[in-house]
Order: structure tokens, then C-alpha cells, then sequence
């Protein structure tokens, strides 16, 4: 009998220790105080052992109706099937699990079985038979009555809850037939029949009572099992049976329950870390569990909710908990405590303790010596494997948003929470890593200091100084403890670290230093890689960092980063200083490292360094000379970036930048920084500070350094135009044969051939440029091939002198080339792809024909011109000679007046300019001369004479010797002397005017060379002007018109051949043909007749009929047609008409051209049509 009731009281004790009660009949807690969700914050409960007794779960009755009273009690069958009826039941009335993965379905299915087969298999069976049994042949015995009464009553009392025995009576009673239910004392008949219904009603009962508590148990199991995901839970199960009815079982005394901390309100999410945790506990095994995390992540509160479900799921399992106090005082439970004891050691940040002392004496190792399970809460990986194995570690990462959300608005103050949106609540939990305890502390300085989400928002994103306020004493509402603020030791003792492990914390300095986030590895490549190895084991073991494998990349935790911050930043002891002088040097050594590795100009990728450089460099000292070479580096690499976009502004204030910080006297290593300056300056025309930079320049740094300095000066002096570009000259000359005869890179060498071909296009001798041009060219292709940036630039170049000598088509081809070669590598807003598109334009306005050729040329230039400004500025030369362009194709589309205020506003910026002699510079002599050519042709001779003549002074004072001699011209002086002799022709100056243009025409022989379509307009010219100044008879004039006419037909053809047949120059030689043929009179005058209206209907096509030469063209037509006999005269007087009123039409009454042109139609009124 005594091993049958040890049977009962453990299916008892298991039975209650693995019960859940229903949330639906368990009384809601009183509400507790919100507790800071922190290893140290929660409250002390007293230890005490809870006497109460424990709570049966309700009797479910209606199984025990499939079991007739009719079984044969000693036969164990009918318990089986009893056992079968209530799983069938179980399986219909309880809910079914969430699908979960196979591995949870497995542990179920093996629990399940585990406690059919134990418990219900060797307890039930045997508890059934033996207390069935001893309860029929006790009842038999005794009195029915007696029997009857205490098997009912007691019976509910022992199987039911209090609040359940009610409930269960009347239960009982409706299952009992309405007759026996009227019956005023149904004992009172000892008939044999009313003993069988009282034993019946008794194996009812006890059946019942049996049914509903397995149904229970196995209910309670599935339930823990789904709920928490538990791998193990303690194999048990057995069935509640009396010896007798009359029996009392008693209520079995909990385990010793050692919790100093009370249950969180604020314990949320974590249900991964719990279902690992219960995975692991293995009751009644020598079992060790690590719980490991970053400080204030939530270990133990994870603990604590771990320990309370226990005990919900155990009672009779012992607990203990070790804090940082009972660890110093030494009060630890023996180690030979039960084994299904559980003992959680919770040492916070003094995990040194449980390491103290001698070997085999430590904590530590008496730990090891615990019989029943020991669970570790450490804040490294390192620390939980002092007792605990690698598999047995459950490391705890940041706390599940949603949880976050929830534990946020949980502690948010109603104030805040009530103007707070949900989006808000979210951004602040993400901000904050998801953190615990960082989301309370928040919490509580968003309730104290009255700000709402918003507000704390603005002031968390503006930086480091502000976040670092806000975790900090903000008088007088917050003071939030150092020793668990997310800054102090809250999250990281930076201190303690620091002290324990001194060799690795420079990695992890250095990872401050940088930013902390997305370091890139190759920083470190200097590190040995053993020793990287057991660096980063060690602090990622720590949570101090997450290693990003993919992309090979380093980020320290954010609330780590400002821990270090803070330890920094705040007041440091005098004690500090070694450590202090450290921090330096590692400080140096990862700036050094930074700038091995930072991106070189051809890298885009560049953000992460730029964002990290300016935090590199922020709040520092460059303290020695070693730091401030690296940081100009640096500075120089970004700046060469800017230059290869086409950032030249950018790209000078990185220049300036790593020149300011540069040691005293330069090192010749960094001389290529201050290069870098001048050459920017260079190109964004600034001449004036290039020269005052060159001035400072030491040349006695090397053979090198002397070189560029020298090469510097010269274009500088070719800028400004210096000694009529001679010095540029010959100093490019002297460097490219130095180069030549040196061991300089062929790079060297072809960059000094451009430089000699540019200053010879400068001075004028176009085909000199273009043979070393060429060469330069042809050179680069062979080395570096036709893609190289350079050989772009070799065509560009090439273009530029071509377009100068007349090479119209040629020089078109190279700088397409050039300008798809610039644009693939540097894109289209490019100034050098730019600069490609202007000598385009410049190119097809020379070649224009007709006005949609005009237009296309004036839409590139438009283009580069809004590109260039944004880079450039609006003063910048090249924005001027593109406005330059497109005054001349105004010019070219008989737009005279828009030509001239163009003209005058680029000569008014250019007289302003950048140089030296920005008055007389050659770029404002182009204007002034432009400008010359518009009056004369808007105004007439008189109004341009004054301008032609100061020019072509100008000019030659600037560009020339002044000699007029042998090479002593200029093509610019040459074009200027040309329109010299137009204008004094149109004066009547006919003598003066034939000397200049004979001149002009020598000149540009000797310069330009006899194939230069510059040659044949001015042959053409002089033939014009000669034919003002025929005789009016005799042979000479004969002479003279042949010899004009063979000029004429000679440039027309070689015009003809160079631009084409309909091209204006080609026109206006024509032109000049035809009034010499109409000069000789006779039939020629038929011949000119027929070349007058070819050249209108030339014109008409090309520009149409309002243009000034159109207009013109047709009234030298009508007085051709005038003079002669065939002629009809009103057509004549219509075209005469016609010419008039279009020059009226297109520039107004009183323009200077519809005067003349209504004056020479009188003239002709009188000479030919009145006759």
C-alpha cells in the first residue's frame, strides 16, 4: 500500500508541477510599477516557501461516461481504453499548434509519446488497478452510507480547486438520472440494487476523477510544448489515485525558490531566446547554459523570465540566483545541492570575480562542481565559455522591433505618447539599436524633460554632441546613473576593457577613429593575420563589432561608438596620460593607414571615405608632420577626383587644403600638391594667383621641380601673350628637348610636344603646330593607343590648329573623334568634353552654309555655354569665345544688330579680364575687331574706320615686332589689316587701301602659306579694290580687268574647292567677278548678268530672301539687268523695289543699309531706267 501511495503522490506532485492554469480563469495581477529593464534595477523578493496548496485543474467528466460501470475493474483494459477515449477527446476539444518547423514536431511527438509510454503505460495503469480495487473492497466493508457519502464528497474536495467545486457538482448532479435526483435519501435502502448503483457511482468518480487529470497533464504538456517551443521538458506524468475514498492527499511543499528580483511587467518579445533556453535545460543533468550580450541588451530579464516560467512549469525544482553581493560575500549554494537544483549567476559587469583567486579555487571552478544546472549571464562569448561549452551559449542580439515598439510606448509618458505617431515610435527604436535599456533610459528623458518625439527626433539626428547630451545629466530633470547609462557602464565598460585587454582595445579605437561604420577591411591589411584572427574572435565575442563578410567591412555597435565617444570626450586625470599618448599613436598610425588606402582618382565609390575623412579629421590635432603629409595626401587624391569630373573649383579648395596643412618648408614628395594648385588655377583662368603661387615656388628642389616651374611660367606668359608669344616659344622648345634627351615617362615627352604645338598656334604658325601636332598624335596612339585620354587630347589639339590653317574637313574629323573620346570617358558636362564641343561649333560655323547650319552650330555653343557656366563661371575665357562664336554666326545670319551688342558685352568682360593686359589682351582685340566688321557692314566705312584702325594698331603692337616684314606678322594683325584696306576702299581711300591689302595678302603667303582660303579672300579683296581704281580707257585697263579677273577665278575656284560652292566667302568672290565682268562692259555684261542671278539664288536658298546679302545680291541683279538692252526694265524696277523694301522690312526705315539701298536704286533710276 505504501509504494501504491508514493505512486499516487508522485503522479500528484508531476500533475501539478507541469500545470498552466487557463488566463481565462486565473485572476488578472495587480499592476505593478513599470521597472527600468536593466540586470541591476529589479526589486529584491524576499526568499520564502510557499506553503499554499496547489490547484488541481478542473475534471473534465465526460470522458468517464465511454468507461461502463459495468468493467471489470481488475482488468486493465478498460483503463486503456479510458486512456484512449481521453486522448480522442484531447485531440477534439484542445486547439490545434501553430504549424512550426519539424524539429519542434518531432520534440512533441516524442514527448507525447514519451508520456503515454511512461506515464500512462507504468503509472496510470497500475494506479488504476491497485486504487480501484482497495476502494471496492474498503466500500464493501464499511457501511454503504458512510462509504457513499465520503467517496462523493471527498472525492470533489480532493480533485478540484475551490472555485471549481461548485462547478463540478452540479456537474456530477446533471449527469445523474432526474429520478435519482428527487430521491430524499437514496442511501437509506440497503437493497443490494442501491449498493451497485453507490459502487457504480463510486468507479464513476474515482474513473472521472483519473480521466480528467490525465486529460490535463497531457493538455498542459502540448500546450507548454507549442507555446515555448521547449525541446525537453521534465518527463513526468503519472494519475491522481486514493487508497480509500475516505483519504486526504496531501499538498506537496514547493522547492526552495532564492529570487531576489520580481516578475517584469516590462518583459517583452524574446520567444526564439526562451525556446532556446528551455531547449537547453535538461532537469536532473549536470547541465551548464550561457546566456551572453552586449550590456543592457536584456540578459537578465531574460533570466528572470526564464526562472518565473520554471517555476510555473516545476515548483518542486530548487532555484537560486547569484548576484554581483552574494558572489563577494561568498554565499553560494553547496555543490551538492539537489540535481534537478537550478542556480543563475548573474556577476553583471564583475565577472572578474567568479575568476579570482588561485586555480581549482575559484568561483568558477566551484561552479563547475554544481550538480544541477548552472545558467551564466556574461556580456562576451569569451566569458560564458569560462563554464559553459560553445553549443550550450545562447547569445542575445538586439531586442525584436515590434517588442521594441512595445516596450517603448510602455514606458513613454502619456503626454509624450498622446502627440507621439506610431512611425515615431518606430524611427526612435530603430535609432536606438532596439536596445532595452537604452529604450527606457530614452523613455524617461523624453517623460522628465517634457519633449515629445519630434523634438528628440531633430536633436538626436543633428550628431554625436547632441546624443551624447541626452544620455547624460540634463539638470535639472535627469541624472541618469554611470554605472547603467547607455554611455557610462551601461552598455560597454570602456575602462575595464581597456585595462583587461590593452593589446586589442587599438583595434577597436581605431575603428572609432574611423567612424565605426562600414570600415573597410584593407585599413588593417597592416595587422598580423594570426593576430587579426584572435582580435576579431575577441570582439565580436565582446558584441562590440559585426563583421560584414560580404563586404568585407567592420561597424561597431552604435551605443558602443558613443560609449568610446563619451570616454574620450570627457575630462581625463592626469593619471590618463599613457593612456592618452596610446590613443595618439593609435590615432596616427590609423590616419596613415586611411590614407595608403584611400580611393585614387579613378574611384567613384569614394562616399564612405569622404564622410569618413571629414569625421577623421573632425576635433583632432594634426600634431606632427607624419599626420599632416597623410591628410594632405588625402586631400590631394580627392582633389584629383574633382579634376577627372570636371570639378575644378572643388578640385582647387581640396588643393588649397592639402597645401594649408602641409609642413614648412614643402617636402619634395608633396612638391606635386602645390603642381596640383597651379595647374587648377590654370584652367579655371585664375592667372593672377597662378602667378603668385609661382612666385613662391622653390625651384631648388631637383632638375624636376626646376622643369615644371619653368614649364608653368611659359604658359603663363603664352595666357598673357607675353613678348608676342616668342618666350612661350622658345621655352617650350628648350623643355622638349631636355625631355627628350632625359629618362623622363613618354608621357613627359608628348605633353611637351603639345605644349610647343599650342604656342605655335598661338603665335600664328598654323603649319609648323600641325606638323609636331601630328607627331605628338601619332605617338600617343602607338603607346598608349587611340582610347587614352591623352591621344583625345593630341586630336583635340590637332582640330584646333587644323581649323586655323584652313583644314576645314580634316580638322571636323579629329574633333568628332576627340569629342566622342572625351565624352565615353569623362562624360558630357566635362569642361574638357566641353571645350571638344566648342572647337566643334567653331568648325561648323566656318563651314556654314545655310541658316539651319547657323543654328545648329549656335544651339551647341548655347549648350556648352550653360555647361561651362556651371563649372566655370561666367567671366571664364572659354564662356567668352563661346559667345565670341555666337556673334559671328549672327554675323553669318545677317543679324547685325543682335552681332553688335553681343560684340560689345563679351569686349566689356574681356577688357575686365583675368590678365596681366587684359585692355589689349588678344581675346579683346577678337571683340574689337568683330565689333569693326559688324559697323561696317550694319553702319558703313565711316562708322567702323576709327575701330579697324586702333585695332589693327593694337594688334600689331601686341602680336608683331610692328616691322611689317619678312615673319613679322600675325594672323590675327593679317584679318585686321585685311578689313583695314575694306574700309578705307569704302572711304575712297583707294591708294592707302591697295598698299594694306597688298600687304595683307604678302603677309598671309609668308604666315598662312598660298592654300589658305584666308589668302584667297584676300586675293579676291584686292582684286575689288583694284577695280575701284581702273582707268576709265586705253590698254592698261584692259590689262588690269584681265589681271582682276584671273584673281578672281583663281580664288573662286580654290573657295569653291575649300567651302563649297553656295558658302559665303565662295559667294562674295563671286560677287566680286561679277561686278568686274559687269565693269568690262560689252557682252560680259550678259555674263555678269547670269552670275548675279545665280549669286541671289544662291543666297535665297542658303539664308533666305531677307538677308542683307540676298538683298543685295538681287539689286546688283537689277542693275545688271538695268544696263542691259535685253533686259526687261520693269523687272528691273520691280527687283530694285523689292531690295528696297526688304532691307526696310528686316532693319526699319532709317537703318543705315535700307538708305543705301534706296540711294543706289536712284542712282540707277537716273543712269539706266530714265534714259
Amino acid at each position: 500500500m505504501s509504494d501504491e501511495l508514493e505512486a499516487i503522490e508522485a503522479i500528484d506532485s508531476s500533475s501539478e508541477s507541469n500545470f498552466e492554469a487557463d488566463p481565462e480563469h486565473t485572476p488578472e495581477p495587480e499592476p505593478e510599477p513599470p521597472l527600468e529593464f536593466t540586470e541591476e534595477a529589479a526589486p529584491e523578493l524576499p526568499q520564502e516557501t510557499s506553503e499554499d496548496p496547489v490547484q488541481v485543474p478542473e475534471i473534465v467528466l465526460e470522458v468517464t461516461e465511454e468507461v461502463p460501470p459495468e468493467a471489470d475493474q481488475e482488468d486493465p483494459e478498460p483503463a486503456l481504453d479510458l486512456i484512449e477515449a481521453i486522448l480522442e477527446t484531447i485531440d477534439e476539444s484542445e486547439p490545434k499548434p501553430e504549424p512550426i518547423d519539424e524539429v519542434i514536431e518531432e520534440t512533441i511527438e516524442a514527448r507525447i509519446e514519451e508520456a503515454i509510454e511512461e506515464a500512462i503505460e507504468e503509472a496510470i495503469e497500475e494506479a488504476i488497478e491497485e486504487a480501484i480495487e482497495e476502494a471496492i473492497e474498503e466500500a464493501i466493508e464499511e457501511t454503504i452510507e458512510e462509504a457513499v457519502e465520503e467517496a462523493v464528497e471527498e472525492a470533489i474536495e480532493e480533485a478540484t480547486p475551490e472555485s471549481t467545486h461548485s462547478t463540478i457538482a452540479e456537474e456530477h448532479l446533471e449527469d445523474l438520472p432526474r429520478d435519482e435526483l428527487v430521491h430524499e435519501d437514496p442511501f437509506s435502502d440497503p437493497d443490494s440494487t442501491v449498493v451497485e448503483q453507490i459502487l457504480d457511482r463510486v468507479q464513476d468518480n474515482i474513473a472521472a476523477q483519473l480521466s480528467e487529470t490525465i486529460a490535463g497533464i497531457l493538455s498542459n504538456s502540448i500546450n507548454d510544448l507549442t507555446r515555448t517551443l521547449v525541446d525537453n521538458l521534465e518527463a513526468s506524468g503519472s494519475i491522481m489515485a486514493e487508497d480509500t475514498p475516505q483519504d486526504v492527499v496531501a499538498a506537496p511543499v514547493e522547492a526552495i525558490f532564492s529570487m531576489p528580483y520580481t516578475r517584469s511587467p516590462n518583459f517583452v518579445g524574446r520567444f526564439s531566446a526562451l525556446s532556446q533556453l528551455f531547449g537547453l535545460w535538461k532537469p536532473g543533468e549536470n547541465g551548464r547554459i550561457g546566456v551572453v550580450g552586449l550590456g543592457g541588451i536584456g540578459q537578465t530579464e531574460l533570466a528572470i523570465e526564464f526562472v518565473y516560467r520554471v517555476r510555473e512549469l516545476s515548483p518542486a525544482t530548487p532555484i537560486y540566483w547569484l548576484r554581483i553581493e552574494e558572489l563577494q560575500s561568498g554565499d553560494i549554494p553547496s555543490a551538492k545541492a539537489e540535481s534537478n537544483a537550478l542556480l543563475v549567476v548573474d556577476p553583471g559587469e564583475r565577472f572578474d570575480l567568479l575568476l579570482a583567486g588561485v586555480p581549482n579555487q575559484r568561483i568558477v571552478d566551484k561552479l563547475k562542481g554544481f550538480l544541477g544546472t548552472v545558467v551564466l549571464l556574461a556580456r562576451s562569448a569569451q566569458h560564458g565559455r569560462e563554464l559553459v561549452s560553445a553549443r550550450d551559449l545562447c547569445e542575445i542580439g538586439d531586442l525584436e522591433l515590434e517588442a521594441s515598439v512595445d516596450l517603448f510606448r510602455a514606458n513613454l509618458g502619456i503626454d509624450a505618447h498622446l502627440v507621439s505617431t506610431e512611425s515615431q515610435i518606430q524611427e526612435v527604436a530603430e535609432l536606438i539599436t532596439c536596445s532595452p535599456r537604452a529604450i527606457i533610459q530614452v523613455a524617461k528623458v523624453i517623460n522628465c524633460t517634457g519633449m515629445n518625439l519630434s523634438q528628440f527626433l531633430d536633436l538626436y539626428q543633428r550628431g554625436d554632441p547632441f546624443k551624447l547630451r541626452l544620455f547624460s545629466q540634463i539638470d535639472p530633470f535627469s541624472y541618469p546613473d554611470y554605472d547603467s547609462s547607455v554611455i557610462g557602464r551601461g552598455v560597454f565598460d570602456v575602462k575595464m576593457f581597456r585595462s583587461t585587454y590593452r593589446n586589442f582595445s587599438r583595434f577597436l579605437y581605431q575603428l572609432f577613429f574611423l567612424g565605426g561604420t562600414s570600415v573597410p577591411k584593407a585599413i588593417f591589411s597592416s595587422y598580423d593575420p594570426l593576430d587579426m584572427v584572435i582580435i576579431l574572435f575577441l570582439i565580436k565575442g565582446h558584441f562590440l563589432v559585426v563583421e560584414d563578410a560580404s563586404n568585407q567591412t567592420y561597424t561597431i555597435h552604435p551605443l558602443v561608438y558613443l560609449t568610446i565617444r563619451n570616454a574620450i570626450g570627457t575630462q581625463r586625470s592626469d593619471s590618463e596620460g599613457v593612456e592618452i599618448l596610446e590613443e595618439r599613436q593609435w590615432y596616427e598610425d590609423v590616419v596613415l593607414a586611411f590614407s595608403n588606402h584611400y580611393p585614387d582618382a579613378k574611384s567613384d565609390s569614394r562616399a564612405w571615405w569622404k564622410d569618413c575623412f571629414a569625421h577623421l579629421i573632425g576635433g583632432y590635432d594634426l600634431h606632427n608632420d607624419v599626420l599632416r603629409i597623410a591628410v594632405a595626401t588625402i586631400y590631394q587624391r580627392e582633389s584629383a577626383f574633382f579634376k577627372r569630373k570636371g570639378m575644378y573649383t572643388e578640385a582647387l579648395k581640396m588643393a588649397v587644403l592639402a597645401r594649408s596643412v602641409l609642413p614648412n618648408p614643402t617636402p619634395v614628395e608633396q612638391l606635386s600638391i602645390i603642381q596640383d594648385q597651379v595647374t587648377l588655377l590654370s584652367l579655371l583662368a585664375r592667372y593672377r594667383d597662378m602667378h603668385h603661387v609661382l612666385q613662391s615656388y622653390s625651384a631648388d628642389q631637383g632638375p624636376q621641380s626646376a622643369m615644371w616651374k619653368k614649364r608653368m611660367l611659359a604658359k603663363l606668359e603664352q595666357t598673357d601673350c607675353a613678348n608676342q608669344y616668342e618666350s612661350a616659344v622658345d621655352t617650350f622648345q628648350q623643355l622638349l628637348l631636355a625631355s627628350e634627351g632625359s629618362k623622363l615617362p613618354k608621357a613627359e615627352i608628348y605633353l611637351a610636344m603639345d605644349d610647343v604645338g599650342q604656342a605655335l598656334m598661338f603665335k600664328g604658325k598654323y603649319r609648323d603646330a600641325a606638323i609636331i601636332s601630328r607627331k605628338a598624335l601619332a605617338e600617343r596612339k602607338d603607346t598608349f593607343g587611340s582610347s587614352y585620354p591623352d591621344t583625345h587630347s593630341s586630336c583635340h589639339n590637332l582640330a584646333q590648329v587644323l581649323e586655323s590653317d584652313g583644314k576645314i574637313e580634316e580638322a571636323l574629323r579629329y574633333i568628332q573623334s576627340a569629342l566622342v573620346g572625351r565624352e565615353s570617358i569623362y562624360g558630357p558636362d566635362h569642361p574638357e568634353t566641353i571645350h571638344s564641343k566648342v572647337v566643334k561649333a567653331s568648325i561648323l560655323r566656318t563651314k556654314a552654309v545655310s541658316t539651319a547650319e547657323f543654328d545648329e552650330a549656335e544651339a551647341l555653343l548655347l549648350t556648352c555655354i550653360d555647361r561651362l557656366t556651371a563649372r566655370l563661371s561666367v567671366t571664364h575665357p572659354l564662356v567668352l569665345s563661346c559667345k565670341s562664336e555666337i556673334a559671328l554666326i549672327m554675323l553669318g545670319r545677317g543679324n547685325y544688330e543682335g552681332a553688335e551688342q553681343l560684340n560689345r558685352t563679351t569686349m566689356t568682360v574681356r577688357e575686365e579680364g583675368p590678365w596681366l593686359e587684359p585692355a589689349t589682351h588678344p581675346d579683346t582685340l577678337t571683340s574689337k575687331h568683330q565689333l569693326a566688321e559688324v559697323l561696317r557692314l550694319k553702319e558703313g566705312c565711316k562708322a567702323a574706320d576709327a575701330l579697324s584702325e586702333r585695332v589693327l594698331a593694337e594688334r600689331t603692337a601686341v602680336l608683331t615686332n610692328g616691322t611689317m616684314k619678312g615673319e613679322d606678322f600675325h594672323p590675327d594683325q593679317l584679318a585686321s589689316l585685311h578689313h583695314r584696306a575694306i574700309v578705307l576702299s569704302g572711304l575712297g581711300q583707294h591708294a592707302e587701301a591697295s598698299e594694306k591689302i597688298d600687304l595683307a595678302l604678302a603677309g598671309r603667303k609668308t604666315i598662312l602659306g598660298d592654300d589658305h582660303p584666308d589668302v584667297f579672300l584676300t586675293m579676291t579683296w584686292r582684286g575689288e579694290i583694284m577695280r575701284a581704281q581702273l582707268p576709265k580707257k586705253g590698254p592698261e585697263r584692259e590689262e588690269q580687268l584681265d589681271a582682276i579677273e584671273s584673281i578672281h577665278k583663281q580664288s573662286l575656284e580654290r573657295l569653291t574647292w575649300i567651302f563649297g560652292p553656295e558658302h559665303q566667302s565662295t559667294l562674295q568672290c563671286a560677287t566680286n567677278l561679277a561686278l568686274l565682268k559687269h565693269e568690262r562692259g560689252g557682252s560680259a555684261r550678259a555674263e555678269a548678268e547670269h552670275l548675279h542671278r545665280q549669286i541671289y539664288k544662291a543666297y535665297q536658298r542658303s539664308v533666305g530672301g531677307l538677308h542683307p546679302e540676298t538683298l543685295k545680291s538681287k539689286a546688283r541683279l537689277a542693275e545688271a539687268m538695268s544696263a542691259s538692252s535685253a533686259a526687261d526694265p520693269e523687272e528691273a524696277k520691280k527687283l530694285w523695289r523689292e531690295s528696297c523694301a526688304g532691307f526696310g522690312k528686316a532693319y526699319g526705315v532709317d537703318a543705315y543699309v535700307t538708305a543705301k539701298a534706296y540711294k543706289e536704286y536712284e542712282k540707277s533710276l537716273r543712269t539706266h531706267l530714265d534714259q
